[in-house]
Protein backbone atom coordinates (compact mmCIF):
# COMPACT_ATOMS: atom_id res chain seq x y z
CA UNK A 1 0.00 0.00 0.00
CA UNK A 2 1.24 4.03 -0.85
CA UNK A 3 -0.17 6.71 0.85
CA UNK A 4 -0.56 9.55 -0.28
CA UNK A 5 1.38 11.55 2.75
CA UNK A 6 2.88 10.34 5.48
CA UNK A 7 3.43 13.08 8.45
CA UNK A 8 6.40 12.32 10.62
CA UNK A 9 6.19 14.25 13.98
CA UNK A 10 3.21 14.98 16.05
CA UNK A 11 3.95 18.95 17.52
CA UNK A 12 1.99 21.34 16.83
CA UNK A 13 3.39 21.27 13.15
CA UNK A 14 2.53 17.50 12.72
CA UNK A 15 -0.91 18.02 13.96
CA UNK A 16 -1.88 21.61 11.76
CA UNK A 17 -0.58 19.36 9.03
CA UNK A 18 -2.53 16.29 10.10
CA UNK A 19 -5.87 18.44 10.86
CA UNK A 20 -5.62 19.83 6.94
CA UNK A 21 -5.13 16.32 5.80
CA UNK A 22 -8.00 14.86 7.55
CA UNK A 23 -10.29 17.55 6.07
CA UNK A 24 -9.05 16.85 2.23
CA UNK A 25 -9.54 12.94 3.47
CA UNK A 26 -6.51 12.41 2.11
CA UNK A 27 -5.19 8.42 2.58
CA UNK A 28 -2.08 9.37 5.23
CA UNK A 29 -1.20 8.60 8.52
CA UNK A 30 1.05 10.18 11.19
CA UNK A 31 4.07 8.24 12.69
CA UNK A 32 5.47 9.58 16.17
CA UNK A 33 6.39 8.61 19.13
CA UNK A 34 4.20 10.80 21.47
CA UNK A 35 1.89 13.42 20.20
CA UNK A 36 2.75 17.27 21.47
CA UNK A 37 6.93 16.98 21.21
CA UNK A 38 8.32 19.71 23.31
CA UNK A 39 4.97 21.91 23.42
CA UNK A 40 4.22 19.30 26.38
CA UNK A 41 7.34 21.31 28.43
CA UNK A 42 6.21 24.47 28.18
CA UNK A 43 5.20 25.87 31.39
CA UNK A 44 2.56 28.61 30.06
CA UNK A 45 1.83 30.21 27.08
CA UNK A 46 0.58 33.83 26.33
CA UNK A 47 0.87 34.48 22.51
CA UNK A 48 -1.93 31.39 21.06
CA UNK A 49 -4.90 33.52 19.56
CA UNK A 50 -7.98 32.59 21.58
CA UNK A 51 -6.46 31.84 24.97
CA UNK A 52 -5.07 34.68 26.98
CA UNK A 53 -3.14 32.02 29.26
CA UNK A 54 -2.50 28.26 28.72
CA UNK A 55 0.17 25.71 29.75
CA UNK A 56 1.59 23.50 27.06
CA UNK A 57 0.17 20.31 27.77
CA UNK A 58 -3.24 21.63 27.68
CA UNK A 59 -2.71 23.18 24.48
CA UNK A 60 -1.88 19.75 23.31
CA UNK A 61 -4.75 18.31 24.45
CA UNK A 62 -6.60 20.75 22.84
CA UNK A 63 -5.45 19.46 19.92
CA UNK A 64 -5.89 15.98 20.64
CA UNK A 65 -9.36 16.63 20.87
CA UNK A 66 -9.85 18.84 17.77
CA UNK A 67 -8.31 15.42 16.18
CA UNK A 68 -10.84 13.54 17.29
CA UNK A 69 -13.68 14.56 15.05
CA UNK A 70 -11.92 12.84 12.16
CA UNK A 71 -10.44 9.44 11.32
CA UNK A 72 -6.75 10.00 11.65
CA UNK A 73 -4.62 7.27 11.87
CA UNK A 74 -1.48 6.90 14.18
CA UNK A 75 1.27 4.82 14.33
CA UNK A 76 3.18 5.00 17.49
CA UNK A 77 6.60 5.00 16.66
CA UNK A 78 9.96 6.38 15.08
CA UNK A 79 11.18 7.16 11.92
CA UNK A 80 14.93 5.49 12.01
CA UNK A 81 15.40 5.98 7.96
CA UNK A 82 14.50 7.24 4.96
CA UNK A 83 14.77 5.84 1.61
CA UNK A 84 13.48 7.55 -1.89
CA UNK A 85 12.28 4.99 -4.60
CA UNK A 86 11.31 5.36 -7.79
CA UNK A 87 7.29 6.12 -7.40
CA UNK A 88 7.45 7.04 -3.72
CA UNK A 89 9.28 7.36 -0.14
CA UNK A 90 9.85 4.60 2.35
CA UNK A 91 9.76 5.42 6.19
CA UNK A 92 11.74 2.53 7.72
CA UNK A 93 10.35 2.39 11.71
CA UNK A 94 11.50 0.21 14.46
CA UNK A 95 7.98 -1.62 14.21
CA UNK A 96 7.43 -1.85 9.91
CA UNK A 97 8.44 0.31 6.72
CA UNK A 98 5.48 2.63 5.05
CA UNK A 99 5.55 3.66 1.84
CA UNK A 100 4.22 7.24 0.70
CA UNK A 101 3.93 9.27 -2.21
CA UNK A 102 4.64 12.56 -0.28
CA UNK A 103 6.52 13.27 3.05
CA UNK A 104 5.83 16.28 5.58
CA UNK A 105 8.82 16.18 8.01
CA UNK A 106 7.71 17.62 11.02
CA UNK A 107 9.84 16.69 14.22
CA UNK A 108 10.63 19.77 16.09
CA UNK A 109 13.97 19.55 18.43
CA UNK A 110 15.47 17.46 21.47
CA UNK A 111 17.31 18.84 23.78
CA UNK A 112 21.28 18.86 23.41
CA UNK A 113 23.20 16.76 26.15
CA UNK A 114 26.49 17.30 27.40
CA UNK A 115 27.71 14.33 26.65
CA UNK A 116 29.78 14.18 29.69
CA UNK A 117 30.76 10.98 31.97
CA UNK A 118 27.89 10.26 34.38
CA UNK A 119 25.49 11.97 32.47
CA UNK A 120 23.22 9.35 30.97
CA UNK A 121 23.78 7.09 33.96
CA UNK A 122 21.79 10.11 36.33
CA UNK A 123 19.20 11.42 33.53
CA UNK A 124 15.97 11.10 35.61
CA UNK A 125 17.80 10.41 38.59
CA UNK A 126 18.54 14.16 39.33
CA UNK A 127 19.57 14.85 36.22
CA UNK A 128 16.35 17.09 34.58
CA UNK A 129 16.49 18.53 31.05
CA UNK A 130 13.27 20.78 32.08
CA UNK A 131 13.47 22.90 35.04
CA UNK A 132 9.55 23.96 34.32
CA UNK A 133 8.95 20.58 34.43
CA UNK A 134 10.73 19.22 37.42
CA UNK A 135 11.87 21.62 39.06
CA UNK A 136 9.13 21.40 41.86
CA UNK A 137 11.19 18.21 43.05
CA UNK A 138 14.25 20.25 44.29
CA UNK A 139 12.24 22.42 46.74
CA UNK A 140 14.82 23.96 48.91
CA UNK A 141 17.52 22.13 47.63
CA UNK A 142 21.11 23.31 45.89
CA UNK A 143 20.92 23.24 42.27
CA UNK A 144 23.59 23.45 38.97
CA UNK A 145 22.06 25.63 36.21
CA UNK A 146 23.97 24.61 33.10
CA UNK A 147 23.69 26.57 30.09
CA UNK A 148 23.99 30.81 30.16
CA UNK A 149 21.92 31.46 27.59
CA UNK A 150 18.14 31.93 27.18
CA UNK A 151 17.14 28.61 28.18
CA UNK A 152 19.58 28.64 31.17
CA UNK A 153 18.75 32.25 32.23
CA UNK A 154 14.77 31.30 32.06
CA UNK A 155 15.35 28.00 33.98
CA UNK A 156 17.28 30.05 36.48
CA UNK A 157 14.52 32.31 37.14
CA UNK A 158 12.08 29.75 37.56
CA UNK A 159 13.76 28.04 39.97
CA UNK A 160 14.29 31.00 42.40
CA UNK A 161 11.33 30.41 43.47
CA UNK A 162 11.94 27.08 44.52
CA UNK A 163 15.54 26.09 44.89
CA UNK A 164 17.77 26.76 48.14
CA UNK A 165 20.45 28.03 45.75
CA UNK A 166 21.53 27.47 41.97
CA UNK A 167 24.94 27.47 40.32
CA UNK A 168 24.38 29.01 36.88
CA UNK A 169 27.71 27.34 34.84
CA UNK A 170 28.36 28.90 31.41
CA UNK A 171 31.13 27.52 29.14
CA UNK A 172 31.51 31.14 27.73
CA UNK A 173 33.64 34.33 29.39
CA UNK A 174 30.03 35.90 29.79
CA UNK A 175 26.61 35.32 30.60
CA UNK A 176 24.86 35.01 26.43
CA UNK A 177 21.12 35.00 26.95
CA UNK A 178 18.72 38.46 26.98
CA UNK A 179 20.50 41.27 28.44
CA UNK A 180 16.97 42.40 30.15
CA UNK A 181 17.35 39.26 31.81
CA UNK A 182 20.91 39.15 33.65
CA UNK A 183 20.51 41.86 36.11
CA UNK A 184 17.75 40.17 37.54
CA UNK A 185 20.07 37.19 37.89
CA UNK A 186 23.31 38.80 38.55
CA UNK A 187 21.88 40.91 41.64
CA UNK A 188 19.93 37.39 43.49
CA UNK A 189 21.37 36.28 46.31
CA UNK A 190 20.68 32.34 45.85
CA UNK A 191 22.68 32.57 42.59
CA UNK A 192 26.21 31.40 42.14
CA UNK A 193 27.32 32.44 38.71
CA UNK A 194 30.49 30.36 37.10
CA UNK A 195 31.52 32.02 33.76
CA UNK A 196 34.39 30.25 31.48
CA UNK A 197 33.15 26.87 33.44
CA UNK A 198 33.41 23.80 31.60
CA UNK A 199 31.29 20.76 33.05
CA UNK A 200 33.33 17.71 33.51
CA UNK A 201 31.49 15.07 34.96
CA UNK A 202 28.25 14.19 36.87
CA UNK A 203 28.69 11.91 39.82
CA UNK A 204 26.33 10.33 42.77
CA UNK A 205 25.39 7.46 44.64
CA UNK A 206 22.31 6.09 43.03
CA UNK A 207 21.44 9.66 42.52
CA UNK A 208 23.12 12.89 41.89
CA UNK A 209 25.00 14.64 44.30
CA UNK A 210 28.02 15.97 43.20
CA UNK A 211 29.41 17.96 39.54
CA UNK A 212 32.93 18.60 38.76
CA UNK A 213 33.73 21.67 36.39
CA UNK A 214 36.68 22.71 35.78
CA UNK A 215 36.82 26.76 35.82
CA UNK A 216 39.66 28.37 34.27
CA UNK A 217 42.54 26.10 35.32
CA UNK A 218 40.90 25.15 38.14
CA UNK A 219 39.23 21.74 38.56
CA UNK A 220 36.12 22.31 41.76
CA UNK A 221 33.28 19.67 42.96
CA UNK A 222 30.16 21.27 43.72
CA UNK A 223 28.15 19.09 46.45
CA UNK A 224 24.11 19.68 45.21
CA UNK A 225 20.89 17.36 44.59
CA UNK A 226 19.74 18.73 41.19
CA UNK A 227 21.48 19.33 38.02
CA UNK A 228 18.94 21.21 34.82
CA UNK A 229 20.52 20.93 31.38
CA UNK A 230 19.48 23.95 29.51
CA UNK A 231 22.01 24.42 26.60
CA UNK A 232 19.87 24.47 24.12
CA UNK A 233 18.42 22.18 21.41
CA UNK A 234 19.20 21.02 18.29
CA UNK A 235 16.63 19.32 15.60
CA UNK A 236 15.34 15.99 16.02
CA UNK A 237 16.50 13.77 12.62
CA UNK A 238 18.52 10.79 13.10
CA UNK A 239 16.79 9.24 9.89
CA UNK A 240 17.18 11.78 7.63
CA UNK A 241 19.72 9.81 5.75
CA UNK A 242 20.77 12.70 3.36
CA UNK A 243 17.84 12.96 1.35
CA UNK A 244 17.45 16.93 1.66
CA UNK A 245 19.58 19.80 1.95
CA UNK A 246 20.40 20.93 6.19
CA UNK A 247 22.41 24.20 7.58
CA UNK A 248 24.99 24.58 9.63
CA UNK A 249 22.69 23.81 12.36
CA UNK A 250 21.23 20.71 11.38
CA UNK A 251 17.74 22.37 10.54
CA UNK A 252 15.94 21.18 7.20
CA UNK A 253 16.36 24.42 4.70
CA UNK A 254 12.44 25.03 3.24
CA UNK A 255 11.29 27.85 1.12
CA UNK A 256 8.02 29.98 1.34
CA UNK A 257 6.15 26.88 0.46
CA UNK A 258 7.93 25.01 3.03
CA UNK A 259 9.17 22.94 0.26
CA UNK A 260 12.94 20.87 1.11
CA UNK A 261 15.71 20.57 -1.62
CA UNK A 262 13.90 16.93 -2.42
CA UNK A 263 10.86 17.42 -4.65
CA UNK A 264 7.62 15.77 -2.50
CA UNK A 265 9.09 16.34 0.46
CA UNK A 266 7.71 19.15 2.88
CA UNK A 267 9.32 20.31 6.29
CA UNK A 268 7.63 22.32 8.77
CA UNK A 269 8.02 23.72 12.54
CA UNK A 270 10.50 23.76 14.77
CA UNK A 271 13.20 21.30 12.49
CA UNK A 272 13.53 23.82 10.04
CA UNK A 273 15.21 27.03 9.38
CA UNK A 274 12.64 29.34 10.14
CA UNK A 275 13.79 31.65 12.79
CA UNK A 276 11.00 31.70 14.96
CA UNK A 277 10.16 28.45 16.94
CA UNK A 278 7.08 29.45 18.60
CA UNK A 279 3.68 26.85 18.95
CA UNK A 280 1.65 29.59 17.07
CA UNK A 281 4.37 29.71 14.35
CA UNK A 282 4.95 25.68 14.18
CA UNK A 283 1.12 24.80 13.80
CA UNK A 284 1.01 27.50 10.73
CA UNK A 285 3.89 26.20 9.43
CA UNK A 286 2.50 22.77 9.69
CA UNK A 287 -0.78 23.85 7.69
CA UNK A 288 1.36 25.77 5.08
CA UNK A 289 3.52 22.70 4.79
CA UNK A 290 0.27 20.45 4.09
CA UNK A 291 -1.44 22.67 1.49
CA UNK A 292 2.07 22.84 -0.20
CA UNK A 293 1.67 19.28 -0.40
CA UNK A 294 -1.73 19.02 -1.94
CA UNK A 295 -0.63 21.07 -4.94
CA UNK A 296 2.49 18.82 -5.40
CA UNK A 297 0.06 15.47 -5.09
CA UNK A 298 -2.28 17.33 -7.15
CA UNK A 299 0.19 17.58 -10.29
CA UNK A 300 1.50 14.32 -9.24
CA UNK A 301 -1.60 12.77 -10.27
CA UNK A 302 -2.25 14.24 -13.25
Amino acid sequence: MIFDLIIIGAGPAGIAASLYAARQNLNFLIISKDIGGQANLIPDIETYLGYHYISGSEIVKRFQEHLKDYNVRFVYSEAKKLEKQKDCFVVRTNITSFRSRVLVIATGRVNKKLKVKGESEYANKGLSYCAACDGPLFKNKTVAVIGGGKSGLFSTLYMLKIAKKIYLIEENKELTGPEFLIPRILKHEKVEILTNTKVLEVIGNKIVNKLKVKQGNKIKTLPLEGIFVEIGYEPNLPFLNGLVKINNKKEIVVDKECSTSMQGIFAAGDVTDINEKQVIVAAGEGAKALMSALTYLAKYKK
